[in-house]
């Protein structure tokens, strides 16, 4: 494991205090990093930041999730998106909701062309990148629809990986992606619709994402215990990842009614954790981490101390230390991000 400069005591200090930072004017370039990690280097293996409920930039203040829309979470450094998408008023939009369930839906949202269109775009600039949808949520009425919207504006394009390459996604490595010219991963929630679909990767046997309900539900009132509560469980889904599928940290807080503040609190803490697992008694821990879902992702107009580019940083930081950079290109790694590492 690649060693970064930071004690022991600073890390265990970030772990459990706020981190107050200045957002540099002047932030690195997320949009490439993967053209820096090795080409043997396993989509599941790689330290990648997701977000949580993505599309909802244009909701109401209760189930907005994300103020940016997929263009700028991309030029982030978001590589995750957790999809939930139905119809409303004719178009296929994100929503926030349950599969088959309700959902919050508002005048202005983003829809599933807008997304196609940017992440076309941003793969286009970016071969380097890899892309996984997550559609951990659907609607039967318009899953068809849906599907079909993929096919035609994702698959046609022939950038998304196919069951006929590979059937365990987790295992597929960066040289091979690169090699076949791919970079989205679609993993979807029904089996039927993944059985008729080879560009569709059942959710079950593709991806693991752990979710107590009631540890992420913290609130105000009783936030420092929730939240600590919910660092707590960060080890048990980290001790607990089975099998070669992908692997999602859910590290957003379930807070009805006050998500931005929620999110702005529990940044900087969050990132502590992250850095935590650079000690060597995390090593284990180090190694399960994968995808590492937020809310706010890439934004930091949130009010919090800790600007979103801290994120990345610590998954950057990750990624070095599990030894996944090329050697080759190292300095130039550590030099472009800002990263120190002990000699």
């Amino acid at each position: 494991m690649k060693k970064i400069a930071l004690t022991a005591a600073a890390v265990v200090l970030a772990a459990l205090s706020f981190t107050t930072l200045t957002a540099c004017s002047d932030e690195p370039d997320y949009g490439g990093y993967m053209e820096y990690i090795k080409d043997d280097a396993a989509l599941g293996q790689i330290v990648m930041l997701g977000a949580h409920d993505a599309g909802t930039a244009e909701q109401s203040d209760i189930s907005r999730t994300q103020n940016s829309d997929f263009a700028a979470m991309l030029e982030g450094g978001v590589r995750y998106f957790d999809c939930r998408v139905t119809e409303v008023r004719g178009k296929l939009t994100f929503v926030h909701g349950d599969s088959d369930g309700g959902f919050v839906a508002s005048p202005q949202m983003i829809t599933l062309d807008e997304a196609v269109d940017d992440i076309n775009a941003f793969v286009e600039q970016n071969p380097s990148e890899i892309v996984i949808l997550d559609f951990q949520h659907t609607w039967s009425a318009t899953e068809d629809a849906v599907i079909a919207a993929l096919e035609n504006g994702l698959v046609s394009r022939g950038r998304v990986l196919t069951k006929e390459l590979a059937s365990d996604p987790s295992t597929v490595t960066l040289g091979q992606m690169r090699g076949w010219g791919k970079n989205i991963v679609i993993v979807y929630r029904t089996a039927e619709k993944c059985a008729q679909n080879d560009f569709l990767y059942e959710r079950s046997s593709s991806l693991q994402s752990d979710y107590e309900r009631s540890v992420h539900n913290v609130q105000r009132t009783a936030y420092e215990t929730g939240s600590q509560a919910l660092i707590d469980q960060f080890d048990v889904y980290l001790d607990t990842r089975s099998g070669s599928r992908l692997f999602v940290l859910q590290s957003q807080i379930t807070a009805t009614g006050w998500l931005e503040e929620a999110e702005a609190l529990f940044r900087g803490k969050a990132n502590g954790y992250l850095r935590g697992l650079l000690l060597p008694e995390n090593a284990d821990r180090l190694a399960a981490l994968n995808i590492v879902m937020r809310d706010f992702a890439v934004d930091d107009d949130i009010g919090s101390d800790t600007p979103a580019s801290d994120t990345m940083k610590a998954i950057l930081e990750l990624n070095y230390a599990k030894g996944l950079i090329s050697e080759d290109r190292a300095e130039e790694f550590t030099s472009a991000y800002g990263i120190v590492t002990e000699n």
